[in-house]
């Protein structure tokens, strides 16, 4: 009989433990689902930064959603629209505000195109988008007279912009011209035939010192990728 009564206590107690184990599971299972659906945790307020023409309009699908289900992979729509965005930074404030930062990609150039019976402009970034846009940032000016321009030409001229950028030079000061088969340049009265408009961030690491010289005033004339003869003072 104590046997029996013994063999029963025992499968009470694993019986027991059995189901606070299970009500543990439904607990972990469920509090998610909690957060998730309750109202208290809910997107009433964003706030957006660093952009001058984006604003909380464009994020209109987060509102009134769970703050637990928006992530950074929740902007993957935004960044194909617009592809001048570089990175979106989310903070989340409980229990209902989210702050996004967003920081675009540099425009290093403003390019005027010549070639055809009706002026094409708009502005090169540094992942290499060209589009109509107004200007943030100080960047270079390139006009194309005559073609044709190689496919890598845009690519070119980001190179040359991020090489000189680790000078103290003002970008905003330079200003190219390509015909068809040369680039030549003009900065503060410093004239720069740079032959054909190849390996331009070796040329612009070449003459990058050259042109932080506020004194040198006269002609540069490339002789190779890395070398160059002027009659500035160097």
């Amino acid at each position: 009989m104590n046997f029996l009564i013994k063999e029963y206590t025992q499968l009470e107690k694993t019986s027991f433990k059995t189901f606070l184990v299970f009500s543990f599971i439904i607990f972990i299972v469920l509090l998610p689902s909690f957060y998730i659906f309750s109202s208290y945790y809910r997107v009433l307020d964003i706030e957006v930064q660093g952009s001058s023409y984006i604003n909380e309009t464009l994020f209109i699908e987060f509102y009134d959603i769970s703050i637990w289900s928006i992530g950074e992979t929740s902007f993957e729509n935004i960044y194909t629209s617009d592809r001048t965005i570089e990175k979106i930074e989310l903070t989340k404030k409980l229990p209902n505000k989210l702050k996004i930062n967003i920081t675009h990609y540099m425009q290093v150039a403003e390019i005027t195109d010549l070639r055809g019976s009706v002026v094409i402009k708009g502005v090169l970034y540094k992942n290499l988008l060209f589009k109509e846009a107004l200007l943030e940032n100080d960047v270079v000016t390139v006009t194309i007279t005559n073609g044709p321009v190689d496919d890598g030409f845009n690519g070119e001229i980001v190179s040359f912009v991020m090489t000189l950028l680790n000078f103290e030079i003002d970008i905003s000061e330079i200003s190219l011209v390509h015909n068809g088969s040369y680039l030549k340049g003009d900065y503060k009265g410093i004239e720069i035939d740079f032959l054909e408009p190849v390996d331009l961030s070796t040329k612009a690491s070449a003459i990058g010192e050259l042109l932080e010289k506020k004194s040198c005033l006269g002609e540069v004339t490339f002789i190779s990728n890395n070398s160059f003869v002027t009659n500035c003072n160097i």
